[in-house]
């Protein structure tokens, strides 16, 4: 019977390891500087664009980023941007314990005349022949349900989605101080009907407050993990539409602080150490039923997302097998 060789072994899995640690290196970086020159010039000029636009003007549309850019997750070669227009009309989403009159008179809210779908109409209008003009019909999709589509120019520009949207706020009745608080965030009204509702701002403040109680290892990690889900999609082991970008990073995000500060843990000890709990978190049915987006608002998981807890499960399955392989 041949004796394992123990010494051999260890050399071998000593290798594998600075593999792994050599290559999340890598996946942990951020866009590029002349990936960033891109995609700053691509927004840039799309702002420049419609702040000429008299309609924008009148209507006091202002143009802000969100997405994995601004907050800072996005990874090489995924130079685009996401920018939304948002419109001052608000739509208003009651709680469970709110009067709506009563909320309405003491909020000041005023409704009537144009709906949020004719302004959002007129949004995609006004952006469409604007950014045409510019860049030309075949450079601009202006036929997507929610985002009107600037193409990249590979070496000058990266690509940029707009997306018309409105305020959101959200009431809510506080039962102890007796009186009403608002959640604000935006509304999308699609071009097929639906209402998507988001909270980017809340979603970029908490990204920076964990990114600086980890030690800036939030957002390597959150890339890490972007790179390995690309490469499980390439090699046909998942699908990607049922683990977006944003998801993975509220995934993580839930992740308690301490995982993320065990000083003897290197890139991939922390990075299995990370996927390890998520998986445990996603086995917990309680934890399933109250799990929050990073936002701190809306639920991660539930009919109103285009993702399911049994998607999540596959693919931290699938990241710790490709991890251990």
């Amino acid at each position: 019977m041949q004796q394992r060789n123990y010494m051999l072994e260890a050399l071998a899995l000593s290798r594998t390891r600075q593999s792994w640690n050599d290559r999340l290196a890598h996946w942990e970086r951020p866009a590029s500087d002349s990936e960033e020159e891109m995609i700053e010039r691509a927004a840039t000029m799309v702002r420049q664009i419609m702040s000429h636009n008299s309609w924008f003007a009148a209507e006091a549309v202002e143009i802000a980023p969100q997405g994995s850019y601004y907050n800072n997750t996005n990874v090489r070669q995924e130079s685009d941007i996401d920018l939304r227009a948002v419109h001052p009309m608000i739509h208003v989403v009651y709680g469970d314990q709110v009067v709506k009159e009563y909320a309405d008179s003491t909020l000041r809210y005023a409704f009537g005349g144009r709906t949020f779908d004719e302004v959002a109409g007129q949004m995609r209008i006004e952006m469409a022949r604007e950014l045409i003009a510019t860049f030309g019909a075949l450079n601009v999709g202006a036929d997507g349900n929610k985002a009107i589509r600037v193409k990249g120019v590979p070496g000058s520009r990266a690509p940029v989605d707009v997306v018309p949207c409105f305020n959101l706020h959200v009431v809510h009745w506080d039962t102890v101080a007796h009186q009403y608080f608002v959640i604000k965030g935006i509304a999308i009204f699609s071009c097929d009907g639906r209402l998507t509702i988001n909270f980017p701002d809340q979603h970029h403040g908490n990204g920076m407050q964990k990114r600086a109680r980890t030690q800036l290892r939030f957002k390597r990690n959150v890339r890490m993990l972007k790179r390995l889900r690309d490469e499980l999609v390439t090699g046909n082991v998942i699908k990607g539409e049922e683990v977006p970008s944003f998801l993975l990073e509220c995934l993580v995000y839930a992740v308690e602080d301490d995982y993320f500060l065990v000083e003897a843990d290197d890139r991939y000890g922390r990075l299995t150490r990370v996927v390890r709990r998520i998986h445990e978190q996603l086995d917990d049915p309680a934890w399933l039923r109250t799990a929050i987006e990073i936002n701190g608002v809306k639920l991660l998981f539930g009919s109103h997302q285009a993702w399911t807890a049994d998607s999540a499960k596959t693919f931290t399955a699938a990241a710790w097998s490709r991890l251990l392989a």
